[in-house]
C-alpha cells in the first residue's frame, strides 16, 4: 500500500479517535450511549381542599441544583393554574385557585437520573447564618467554646462536632467549657444543636427535605443535614448524630430550611409519593444533558437540531457505514451487485416498507420491469425514451401497489413511493444487459448478490445501539472514511476467487 493513501487513511482515524476520546474523558459523554441505564420515577398525588377561598400548594420539585438531572416532567392541575418558581437551588411548583366540596386532584410526574461522570460539582455555599432561634448569647458562647477547633481540617471539625453532639469524649476544650457549651444546647432541638455547631467552626451546611431511594409509597419526607467537608457534601443524620453511609442515596427535593410540601388557605389530603426504578436508555437522559449545557462541542451537537429532522441524521449517518459494507463485500468478499450505492438506497426504504414487503416489491417489479424491457427492444428505441418508459412503468407500478394497499389495508404497499425509482429503472436496465451478455444464471447471482448487500445494510442501519453511537459521536464517520481508503487500496485476491480457483492450487 503506498504511504500516501496509508497516510490519510491514518490521519481520519487518529482525528476521530481523539474527538470521540475528548468527549468521552473531559466532557463525560457516554462511552456506550445506547447502554441502559437506572432512572427513578417520581410521583406526586392529593387532593387540595378549600371551599370558597383562595388556595395554594408550594411543593419542592427535583432541581439539577441538587446533583439531578429532571428527564420528562409532567403537571395534572386540574382546574388550578400552575406556576414554577426558582427560589435560590430549589424549584417550586405553585398550584393556585378555588376548588368545589370535593377538592381538587393534583399530580406531579418526573424521571429523574442522578448525576453523571464529569458533571459540575455544585459550589457550596459561604457558612452561617446562625437559625433564627438561637439567641445572640448563645451564639456567642458557642464561638467562644469551639475557636480551639477551627485549628482542624474541615472533615476532623466535622467529626469532633459529631462526637460531641453524641457525647463522646474530646481532649479540648476543657470541661468547664463543655459544660457551658452544653447549658447552652440544651434549649434547643437536635437539628438546631447540629446547624448551631457547624456554622461556629465554619463548615457550610444546609438542611435539606426529601425521601429515601426505596421503592414504594410514602405519605412523609425525611430531613437530613448536608454538611461540606471540602471535596463533598457529608449527610447527616439529626437524630442519631452520625453521618449517613455513602450507599445511603436520597432524592433531595428542598434544601435550606423549606418545607417540601406547604399549603396556604386550604388542606391537602390523600398525600402521597410514590418512587420506582426503571430502565432508560442512556441518550435520553444525555439529551437533556446536551440541551441544558453551554460548552461549545455540546451547543454544536446533532441533539440540538429540531426532533423532527433529528431521525433522519440517525439514519443518513450510517450511510458511509452501508458504503463501507458494500466495498468490503464487492472489494474483499467478491460479491456482485447491480450498481455501487444501489444496496444501500435499497435498504434505506426497506425501512419504511419492512425487509420482507421490500424485497418482495423489488423483486415483482424487476420481473415486470424486465418482461416490458425484452419487449422494448424489438422496437428499436433510443436510449433515453427507452429509459423513460421504463421510469413510466416503475412509477405505474408503484401507483397501482399504493391502490391495492389502500384497498386491502397494506401499509406497506402505500410506502413504496419511498423507493429509488431511478435506481430501480437502472437495475431493470442492468438486469436486462446482464442476461443478454452472460445469461440468466447470472444475472440471477447478480441479483442474489445484490439483496444480500441490501439485506445486510439494512439489518446494520436498522440497528438502534449503532445510530445512537453515530449520532452522538458523528466524528466517527471520519474513521469509516480512513476504512474506506483502506480498501480501496486493496489490490489483492478476492475470497470468491479464492474458492473459485482452489483447483489450481491442488486443495480442489
Amino acid at each position: 500500500m503506498r504511504r500516501p493513501a496509508l497516510v490519510a487513511a491514518a490521519a481520519l482515524m487518529l482525528i476521530s479517535l481523539v474527538v470521540a476520546a475528548y468527549k468521552v474523558f473531559s466532557l463525560g459523554y457516554p462511552l456506550v450511549p445506547s447502554a441502559p441505564v437506572y432512572v427513578w420515577n417520581l410521583k406526586f398525588e392529593g387532593v387540595l381542599h378549600g371551599v370558597g377561598k383562595n388556595t395554594l400548594l408550594l411543593l419542592s420539585l427535583p432541581s439539577e441544583e441538587h446533583g439531578q438531572i429532571v428527564i420528562e416532567e409532567s403537571i395534572g392541575s386540574g382546574n388550578l393554574s400552575f406556576s414554577l418558581l426558582k427560589e435560590y437551588d430549589n424549584r417550586i411548583g405553585v398550584w393556585s385557585g378555588k376548588t368545589d366540596e370535593r377538592g381538587e386532584y393534583i399530580s406531579y410526574r418526573a424521571s429523574v437520573l442522578f448525576q453523571h461522570k464529569g458533571a459540575t460539582v455544585p459550589r457550596p455555599p459561604p457558612p452561617g447564618p446562625y437559625p433564627q432561634n438561637v439567641s445572640v448569647e448563645d451564639r456567642m458562647a458557642a464561638m467562644e467554646m469551639t475557636k480551639e477547633w477551627l485549628l482542624l481540617n474541615t472533615p476532623s471539625r466535622l467529626q469532633t462536632v459529631l462526637r460531641f453532639l453524641k457525647k463522646s469524649d474530646i481532649n479540648k476544650p476543657g470541661d468547664n467549657n463543655i459544660a457551658r457549651l452544653e447549658e447552652a444546647l440544651t434549649k434547643y432541638d437536635n437539628l438546631t444543636r447540629l446547624l448551631m455547631l457547624l456554622t461556629a467552626v465554619n463548615i457550610p451546611s444546609r438542611t435539606v427535605e426529601g425521601l429515601s431511594l426505596s421503592e414504594g409509597t410514602t405519605d412523609r419526607t425525611l430531613v437530613w443535614v448536608e454538611a461540606w467537608t471540602g471535596q463533598r457534601w457529608e449527610h447527616i443524620d439529626p437524630a442519631r448524630m452520625e453521618g449517613i453511609p455513602a450507599k445511603s442515596l436520597f432524592i433531595p427535593l428542598s434544601a435550606g430550611g423549606m418545607s417540601a410540601v406547604r399549603t396556604s388557605g386550604g388542606e391537602l389530603t390523600q398525600k402521597r409519593f410514590d418512587l420506582h426504578r426503571s430502565i432508560m436508555s442512556r441518550w435520553l437522559p444525555f439529551l437533556e444533558r446536551v440541551n441544558r449545557s453551554g460548552r461549545f462541542l455540546d451547543r454544536w451537537s446533532l441533539f440540538r437540531l429540531p426532533p423532527e429532522f433529528q431521525q433522519t441524521f440517525r439514519i443518513l449517518l450510517l450511510v458511509p457505514l452501508g458504503a463501507l459494507l458494500i466495498g468490503i463485500l464487492r472489494n474483499i468478499v467478491g460479491i456482485q451487485t447491480f450498481g455501487i450505492f444501489m444496496p444501500v438506497l435499497m435498504a434505506l426504504s426497506f425501512r419504511s416498507t419492512g425487509l420482507l414487503y421490500g424485497l418482495t416489491i423489488f423483486a415483482v417489479i424487476i420481473l415486470i420491469g424486465y418482461m416490458v424491457r425484452r419487449y422494448l427492444n424489438r422496437l428499436k428505441l433510443l436510449l433515453i425514451p427507452r429509459m423513460s418508459v421504463l421510469v413510466t412503468l416503475v412509477i405505474f407500478c408503484f401507483t397501482l401497489l399504493a391502490l391495492i394497499g389502500n384497498k386491502f389495508g397494506f401499509r406497506e404497499f402505500m410506502a413504496v413511493g419511498l423507493l429509488p425509482f431511478v435506481i430501480l429503472t437502472m437495475t431493470i436496465e442492468r438486469f436486462f444487459v446482464v442476461v443478454e451478455e452472460h445469461g440468466m444464471k447470472t444475472a440471477f447471482q447478480t441479483a442474489l448478490g445484490s439483496t444480500v448487500v441490501a439485506v445486510t445494510t439494512y439489518l446494520f442501519i436498522g440497528w438502534e445501539p449503532l445510530q445512537i453511537t453515530f449520532f452522538v459521536y458523528p466524528e466517527l464517520m471520519l474513521f469509516i472514511m480512513g476504512l474506506q481508503i483502506l480498501v480501496g487500496r486493496y489490490t489483492g485476491y478476492r475470497l470468491s476467487e479464492l474458492v473459485r480457483f482452489r483447483s489450481f492450487t491442488g486443495d480442489g
